[in-house]
């Protein structure tokens, strides 16, 4: 009987379960400045210090979309089920009680089991449910980054319809402007009535042009709203000017060291591989069936008490299938970190090497191509207005112009989504003070040690 408390004790110093509800909320603040709000199922919220009614920019979207879209707020519900599974881990199995009445001459007899195999398991067994419990938040973690980068991108490309609205729209009028000009001299028969019929095809082909745009911006506000998970609301989002981004020169090796260290999915890998390491261990004990036993005899005029022990002979089955299943497991998640840390190499190259062109190409643009045109529209339409030059020339010039603008606004929309896949691949804010290295990676991830 002593022996079964001693067990009993030995069994209440295992590992304390380390859950902690805030995790992604933190480290989602901590990436993206944004704090994410708990809103109710069936309910939508606008986070504080978001006002539709001013404009929406990039900042209040992610934050409307992290606090409303429902299935990233379905997901962390996982977070609170790896809760549970972390606690029902610590729990110890409840002994058993076996009771005999007394009947005529038969002597009543109580004999209580005590499991000796779960006080010296639950040790490892809690380890594997708090390697489990970061893992899924790692990766919860990870859904919200990309949720957030979703966000980006639709933001993105709303403002960029808007403002190609907005050029269309100017279009309409320098393309009116030139009919009302060509009108003008074939009254006074300085052209054909030709040129004038093109003038004013080319017009109506500007305004069916803004039509398209104008439905652009429809589809991709209602796409936006979907991402938001507000889709009741009744405010029209209308999003900021899509200015030029300053970015600064980027470290590309640099940038892929950083993601090593703070990308989410790699450390929910890399504690993939802890929780796997142990579940190997398990496997080698979890066979083992072994209990304390306490038995209680009452007779007439007598109580008589004894303890024992009983357990399993490991005679056939010693769990080998379930060794070779956990160990096949273990080799499966570190293959799949492998193929994540890959995949980091991938995104943080291809986004960077995309970044950098589309900061070329838009430097090029704004600084030497709009400007010469800009000044050869406007000597085009005085010379045509002075009679001196071909309207083809005018119109040659002119929709060099918009598609320059429009080359213009494309370009900068690539910048920004750049930007954003960027921040994603590498897990933070590129505007954040940087990072030591070699420290972030000891202290995000356990040592991965196979088992034994």
């Amino acid at each position: 009987m002593y022996g079964s408390l001693l067990l009993l004790a030995v069994g209440c110093k295992s590992p304390t379960v380390c859950c902690n509800p805030r995790f992604v909320t933190d480290e989602l603040l901590c990436r993206t400045t944004v704090s994410i709000e708990k809103v109710q199922p069936c309910r939508e919220v606008i986070p504080a210090g978001v006002v539709l009614e001013d404009g929406l920019d990039e900042v209040e979207a992610v934050a409307t979309g992290l606090a409303n879209n429902s299935l990233f707020q379905a997901a962390l519900a996982q977070l609170g089920m790896a809760g549970g599974d972390a606690v029902q881990a610590s729990l110890i199995a409840n002994p058993q009680v076996l009771m005999y009445f007394p009947s005529g001459a038969k002597e009543g007899q109580y004999t209580i089991y005590a499991p000796i195999e779960s006080y010296f398991l639950r040790p490892t067994r809690v380890k594997v449910a708090n390697r489990e419990y970061r893992r899924i938040g790692e990766q919860l973690v990870q859904n919200g980054l990309n949720v957030a980068r979703d966000i980006r991108l639709a933001y993105i490309d709303l403002a960029l319809v808007t403002e190609q609205s907005r050029l269309a729209t100017e279009a309409v009028e320098i393309r009116q402007g030139i009919a009302n000009l060509t009108r003008d001299r074939f009254k006074d028969g300085d052209i054909s009535e030709l040129e004038t019929i093109a003038s004013k095809v080319d017009a109506l082909n500007a305004k069916a042009l803004n039509g398209v745009q104008q439905q652009n911006v429809s589809i991709s506000r209602a796409r936006l709203v979907s991402l938001l998970g507000i889709p009741t609301v009744e405010t029209p989002l209308e999003p900021t000017a899509l200015e030029t981004l300053s970015v600064p020169e980027l470290d590309e090796q640099q940038l892929i060291e950083t993601a090593l260290a703070c990308r989410p999915d790699y450390h929910a890998a890399r504690w993939a591989v802890a929780a796997a390491s142990e579940r190997s261990h398990l496997s080698r004990w979890i066979f083992w069936r072994a209990d304390s036993v306490v038995d209680v005899r009452h007779g007439p005029d007598y109580t008589r008490t004894g303890s024992g022990l009983r357990f399993d002979l490991p005679i056939f089955n010693r769990n080998q299938g379930g060794i070779l299943r956990a160990d096949w497991e273990l080799n499966a998640a570190m293959h799949n970190r492998d193929a994540i840390r890959d995949q980091i190499y991938q995104d943080v190259r291809v986004a960077c090497r995309q970044l950098s062109q589309a900061k070329a190409n838009l430097t090029i643009l704004e600084s030497d191509v709009l400007p010469n045109l800009s000044e050869a529209v406007g000597i085009a339409e005085k010379g045509f207005a002075d009679g001196g030059t071909d309207y083809l020339l005018v119109l040659q010039t002119t929709t060099l112009y918009l598609d320059a603008r429009a080359r213009i606004l494309d370009q900068r929309a690539m910048l920004k989504r750049a930007v954003a896949e960027l921040e994603r691949s590498v897990g933070r804010s590129l505007d954040a003070s940087p990072l030591d290295v070699s420290k972030m990676l000891v202290e995000t991830a356990p040592v991965e040690t196979p088992a034994e």
